[in-house]
């Protein structure tokens, strides 16, 4: 059974040139809400772009989404997450423990990705412009100290959570293509 929000693997056949590549877990960070406040969130369907680019080039490939993970999670749940979620905007200070249980759970689930980063073989980060996000820096650390690839497509070269975690800066999807074209998560 595949995981939420994955892909499953392929039969590339042992042996052959591609299949310690093509059997890779790829971990697709990026800006979900980024410096936008309550459910204003960045238009996601740049995860659907690198899932065809990788798919393309590996076909065997698991990608684990983590856009794909929170919108069931969300859909499974009642509208009071968001309604809590939307409540924190009011409050001056915040005692984790003392959330709704359903942001506590939510909150949970957000560590959970994070260590799936750390678990996959490739955290790819999308962070287009120069908008940071919290949750994909928290998800290339993660990755990083796990001993992971972590290749970021942005032009925040000179950001030092991006520089100090990245194993590859790439500007755009077609420089990512062509890194996996040339093998750059083999190394």
């Amino acid at each position: 059974m595949t995981a939420p929000g994955t892909t499953a693997p392929g039969t590339t056949a042992p042996g052959t040139p591609d299949a310690a590549v093509a059997t890779r877990s790829y971990f697709l960070a990026g800006t979900m809400q980024g410096a936008r406040t309550g459910a204003d969130l960045v238009d996601q369907s740049y995860r659907e772009r690198l899932t065809a680019t990788l798919l393309a080039r590996r076909p065997g490939a698991v990608v684990h989404d983590p856009g794909v993970v929170m919108a069931e999670w969300l859909a499974a749940h009642p509208a009071d997450v968001r309604a809590a979620h939307a409540a924190l905007a009011d409050r001056t200070v915040l005692h984790h423990a003392r959330l709704a249980p359903e942001l506590r759970e939510l909150t949970a689930l957000f560590h959970r990705l994070t260590e799936l980063a750390a678990a996959s073989d490739v955290c790819v980060a999308w962070l287009p412009g120069h908008e940071p996000s919290m949750g994909t820096a928290a998800e290339m650390l993660s990755a990083h100290r796990a001993g992971r690839t972590v290749v970021s497509i942005t032009d925040m070269r000179q950001n030092l959570a991006v520089l100090s975690c990245s194993t590859v800066i790439l500007p755009d999807l077609d420089a990512f293509a062509e890194w996996l074209d040339e093998g750059g998560d083999s190394a």
